[in-house]
């Protein structure tokens, strides 16, 4: 890697805000907060907490994002804990228990603060028992237990986590270089150009990408770009649209409809009109 990387990587300014708006649409007294400042806002980018129906199974569709969220069940009679990763099109994931609080954190992609014991290729799209990818995962649940409210949980994972900084490793600090400059390219940069930048070659940067995140370049770049669309679009006017599509890099509005729905599996226009009915 290219020598300065890591004295780089602190100066970029956070430019990529992941976003789940299906989870808000389809729960109730939903709650975030955006890490703001702090050691962990380079690694997380959202705290949320959620209650389910009490009546019907409540079932949630992820769109892709590249991050990973660990989501407790606060079910004080069975309390769990999920790593639950993005899926690459939308997917609805299983249902969840009826009138259950729950409890989530959204880890950026170049995180460094948890260690899983499966290659994040292995993992995308699924909901799988925390306890099978991470060790000593019981006594995290129990803290997250003891706390009662949003505000309090927060707190307690914080603390939590200063317990558990880790060294990056050579690998995590080329991931996250290059992920910086997939976020500052808005997830429009060439992959040989990637490369250059980053100073190794197109094959082992998609290797650990396909380790650490699960997603190769090329198609990070992809999620990064829609994502980046998506919330421009979602809070736009119609007459907007040319403006949102040419600064996120599609060529024309064909070309982002194309995208927007190889993600979605919706056009834009069908996806809004969801949020317009609320």
């Amino acid at each position: 890697m290219k020598k300065g990387v890591l004295e780089l990587e602190t100066l970029v300014n956070r430019k990529y805000f992941p976003s789940q708006p299906e989870i808000k649409q389809n729960t109730h007294l939903y709650q975030e907060l955006k890490p703001a400042g702090g050691w962990y806002s380079q690694n997380i980018a959202l705290f949320y907490q959620f209650t389910t129906n009490a009546d019907t199974h409540t079932f949630l569709s992820l769109i892709p994002d590249g991050c990973f969220d660990i989501l407790f069940c606060c079910d004080t009679a069975n309390p769990s804990a999920y790593l639950w990763t993005s899926p690459f099109y939308r997917t609805k994931q299983p249902e969840f228990r009826k009138n259950c609080q729950y409890f989530g954190i959204r880890f950026f992609p170049e995180q460094s603060i948890f260690r899983l014991n499966e290659a994040m290729i292995l993992l995308l799209a699924q909901q799988i028992p925390l306890t099978d990818v991470m060790n000593d995962v019981e006594p995290l649940i129990e803290l997250i237990m003891s706390g009662k409210t949003f505000s309090e949980r927060i707190k307690l994972f914080g603390d939590y986590l200063q317990q558990r900084q880790m060294e990056v490793t050579k690998d995590q600090s080329m991931v996250r270089f290059a992920i910086d400059q997939i976020y500052l390219s808005r997830g429009t940069i060439n992959i040989h150009d990637l490369s250059t930048a980053v100073g190794f070659s197109e094959q082992h940067i998609r290797r650990k990408f396909e380790a650490y995140i699960g997603f190769s370049p090329k198609q990070f770049c992809q999620i990064v770009r829609f994502q980046n669309t998506l919330d421009m679009y979602l809070d736009s006017r119609e007459e907007n649209l040319l403006n949102i599509i040419y600064e996120n890099g599609y060529y024309d509005q064909a070309h982002f409809i194309k995208g927007f729905k190889k993600f979605i599996q919706l056009t834009p226009k069908q996806y809004k009109k969801i949020f317009s009915d609320i």
